[in-house]
Order: structure tokens, then C-alpha cells, then sequence
């Protein structure tokens, strides 16, 4: 990894679609309220191992080893290796001072420590991305610790939240929070906090 390839990176963000996207309103509010949502409804504590699925531009990754901070650590796992190459890299150089541990792998079929993770965390894109909604949900339980939290924020036209409440009792999760956000009616999105129960 080169620090052109950091420089393309950046410049990506930059670029005419993604620029007026990253600055507009509807995505400042999608970024505030996920955000929001896991600094109100979620417990971190000293010793807590987190998980987050799909890296993406990695800020939502930046922004949990921020929150963890002193207190815990984060794996990030994503299938692309180009994403992780530049997302491992731009945090050393940007100097994070609680950076991820990143694995490049299918997160649906990589060998994790089953029952390991205090926290696991997928937003936006990343279910729809696997294209194994059940089989997904099925293995965040696998991976969690009992009574262990699962923060899960997805867009109303990816996935209707109801498709999830009756596979809770299977998948051994119980709904603590959940919230919907419609403010911009062309980004519906909700959040919700799950615990995994024994």
C-alpha cells in the first residue's frame, strides 16, 4: 500500500456523485442518528470485543474504536480486499488511537470464535451485500456471547423490519430498542438494538 492509493481514496470521497451525497442533509441525519443510537442504547464496558460487518468507507468503524476507546477492542471484517488494504492503511496513517483489527474475509463463511464478541454491528448496505439474509442473522448469533448486544441499522427498501420480528425466537435474539427514522423520505432507514438471549 501506497500513499497514491490513500490519495485516490480520499479524492474518491470527493468525487461529484459521492461529494453532494456526504454533504447533504439526509446523510449528515442517517450518519447522526445511527450514530446516536448506538452512544444511547448500547453498554460499553472495560475488556468488550466488537465486531463490525462490512468496512465500507470505514468511519462507522472509525467512529466505534473511538467510542471504545480505552475500554475495548474492535475486529472490522469485509470481503473486499481492496477495502481492507485501504481502510488497515489509512488508519495507521491518520494515527486512530484505538484502530481495528481487520480480516478480509466472507464474514458468512471465515472461522470466527463462535460466542466470542460482546458486541456485533452491521449498518446500511452491508446485509443486503451478502445476499443471505437468514443465514446472516444466524451466524451474528453464533458469534455473540449470550446476553450480548447487536446493533442493526438497515434501509426501509432493503429490508422491512417486520421481516425480522418473527425470526427473533429462532435466530435467539430479543428486541430491546428500536427506532425508525423518516425525516428524508427517500432514506428511510430504522436502528435496532438486540440482545442475544440463551
Amino acid at each position: 500500500m501506497k500513499d497514491q492509493h490513500l490519495l485516490n481514496f480520499y479524492l474518491h470521497m470527493r468525487e461529484e456523485e459521492a461529494y453532494q451525497w456526504n454533504l447533504s442533509p439526509a446523510s449528515l441525519y442517517l450518519e447522526l442518528e445511527t450514530r446516536d443510537f448506538l452512544a444511547k442504547y448500547f453498554d460499553v464496558f472495560n475488556g468488550l470485543k466488537a465486531l463490525n460487518i462490512g468496512i465500507g468507507v470505514g468511519e462507522w468503524d472509525d467512529y466505534i474504536g473511538f467510542l471504545l476507546n480505552g475500554l475495548g477492542s474492535l475486529t472490522s471484517i469485509d470481503i473486499d480486499p481492496e477495502i481492507c488494504d485501504i481502510f488497515k492503511y489509512r488508519q495507521q496513517k491518520e494515527g486512530h488511537p484505538n484502530a481495528s483489527t481487520v480480516i478480509c474475509d466472507d464474514f458468512l463463511a471465515c472461522k470466527l470464535p463462535q460466542g466470542h464478541y460482546d458486541l456485533v454491528t452491521m449498518i446500511g448496505s452491508a446485509l443486503q451485500e451478502t445476499g443471505a439474509y437468514h443465514r446472516c442473522f444466524e451466524r451474528i448469533s453464533e458469534v455473540l456471547k449470550p446476553e450480548a448486544q447487536f446493533m442493526y441499522m438497515d434501509f426501509d427498501k432493503y429490508h422491512k423490519k417486520e421481516d425480522l420480528f418473527e425470526l427473533l425466537p429462532e435466530l435467539k435474539f430479543e428486541l430491546m430498542h428500536i427506532e425508525q427514522f423518516n425525516r428524508f423520505s427517500n432514506v428511510g432507514f430504522y436502528c435496532m438494538k438486540l440482545k442475544r438471549v440463551l
